[in-house]
């Protein structure tokens, strides 16, 4: 799609070009310095959006606390509170779910796990509610205890 974008401006720039040359040098160096003008405007453009792009990292530096659990129709809503304890503001983030029966406190089984984006900005030190609902396997009808980490952020660079 990208590659047709880029052809069709191509395209109808060499038709601007003709038809200014048709019309006379003047002209035809007018439309050639507006062009490039706007060529490197859209460059300029491009490489300051990319200095400034999001990157993926390690959340080892977000805090997740998971206050509620309850079941639904559809899934399993999980409620709690994210905070941000890193360097850099936090564009979105991929939280690990997991259903745990649990039958002594200290004796836990994973019965599902299960990958589930957050998108929510978080500036440094700052900390929010959240909530997103995990959709289990009838495997984890049995669970009594879930667990939310964060495995990943994608974060804006300084």
């Amino acid at each position: 799609m990208r590659l047709l974008l880029v052809l069709t401006v191509v395209i109808a720039v060499a038709v601007l070009l003709w038809g200014s040359w048709q019309w006379g040098r003047k002209v035809f160096f007018a439309v050639l310095a507006a062009v490039v003008a706007g060529a490197i405007a859209i460059g300029l453009g491009a490489w300051y959006a990319e200095r400034t792009s999001q990157v993926s990292m390690p959340a080892e530096d977000i805090v997740i606390t998971l206050d509620d659990h309850h079941r639904t129709e559809s899934g399993v809503i999980l409620s709690g509170s994210v905070r941000n304890d890193g360097k850099l503001a936090v564009a979105s983030l991929t939280l690990e779910a997991a259903a745990l029966r649990c039958a002594q406190a200290d004796q836990c089984t994973t019965v599902f796990q299960q990958r589930i984006p957050l998108e929510v900005y978080l500036p440094v030190g700052s900390e929010y509610p959240f909530e997103v609902v995990s959709r289990p396997t009838a495997a984890a009808k049995e669970a009594n205890k879930w667990q939310v980490r964060a495995v990943t952020k994608m974060a804006y660079p300084q």
